[in-house]
């Protein structure tokens, strides 16, 4: 089992993923969501590389590293919890 740790001062802040084309280490899923806006839900670190679980409207949830997303620190905090359902 891989160590890690939760981080989750950055939660509920609003990103837009921008990976890299044709990184082997997303999938098709990730670049489906790229440039769509969606809420960092919490930060993990695994083998010491930083990744965000980043949570749409639609209530997909998709990792990104966190240096692949833009993020927007003035806009409203919040995640798809907090949307009337």
């Amino acid at each position: 089992m891989s160590d890690h740790r939760h981080r989750t001062p950055l939660r509920g802040t609003e990103v837009i993923p921008r990976p890299q084309p044709d990184n082997p280490e997303y999938s098709a899923v990730n670049y489906r969501y790229a440039g769509q806006t969606g809420h960092i839900h919490e930060v993990v670190e695994i083998g010491g590389r930083e990744l965000a679980k980043v949570g749409f409207d639609d209530r997909k949830i998709v990792y990104y590293f966190l240096e692949d997303l833009e993020r927007d620190d003035a806009a409203d905090k919040r995640t798809f919890h907090d949307l009337p359902e």
